[in-house]
């Protein structure tokens, strides 16, 4: 009896601990219900991207007000025109991305702040994915480096034209004669090869900007430009 009266005293002085930890590792509250919360949107070469549309619905009991909105980055836009939602009533969070200087796959975020009680302001997090492609693919990368003292053999970029039509690249220019540069057609208006050389790795030679000359103008934000140099 008594053991079992000290097993009951133990387990009434743990269940308070216990329900405070298990309340406090519990999710936060969620009234607001988002048809999607990941969205990707595409944007042929020289477009802009479509604007991109998440759609929340409050679910909950009680009124909820989108308080603030934090972006990852300046290209992001976000509109709001409806920001308090009565229990059932619906909202559309509009954002724009400004494609400029980006190519690939390009992801950012946006945090939505609520006033719901019990998230002390966690924000929901909304991604946004942007499938970017660009008039020029370069293939490894568009810098090569020598080491001081290596020995001062070419290396190459291959690059490749996305476009729909061809695009001849007529030449290239260097920034400095100490790194040396050949054009090579690998296919008419479609692919080619830089072959670049530094004239002596002796000694550092700073970075050097290789730029392509194009038949016509590219898109703009195309790059054009590639770089080499001796550390």
């Amino acid at each position: 009896m008594v053991n079992r009266c000290l097993a009951h005293s133990a387990f009434s002085a743990l269940a308070p601990a216990a329900l405070f930890f298990a309340v406090a590792l519990a999710p936060a509250l969620r009234a607001l219900d988002w048809d999607s919360t990941e969205i990707e949107q595409h944007a042929d070469i020289g477009d802009p991207l479509p604007q991109f549309v998440f759609t929340c619905t409050n679910t909950g009991a009680a009124t909820v007000t989108i308080t603030e909105l934090h972006t990852s980055c300046g290209c992001l836009t976000p509109s709001l025109p409806k920001k308090t939602l009565e229990p059932g009533e619906s909202a559309q969070l509009l954002v724009g991305f400004d494609r400029t200087g980006y190519v690939g796959e390009t992801v950012r975020t946006i945090g939505v702040v609520t006033d719901e009680p019990g998230r002390d302001r966690e924000p929901y997090q909304l991604i946004l994915r942007a499938d970017l492609p660009d008039a020029l693919t370069f293939t490894p990368r568009r810098l090569v480096v020598w080491k001081k003292g290596e020995k001062a053999k070419a290396k190459s970029i291959d690059i490749k034209v996305n476009l729909p039509r061809a695009v001849e690249i007529t030449g290239v220019t260097s920034s400095d004669d100490a790194m040396t540069v050949k054009l090579v057609t690998l296919e008419a208006g479609r692919r080619y090869r830089l072959d670049i050389k530094p004239r002596s790795t002796a000694k550092p030679v700073p970075v050097a900007r290789i730029t392509l000359q194009p038949a016509e103008p590219l898109p703009a934000d195309t790059a054009i430009t590639v770089y080499a140099q001796v550390q």
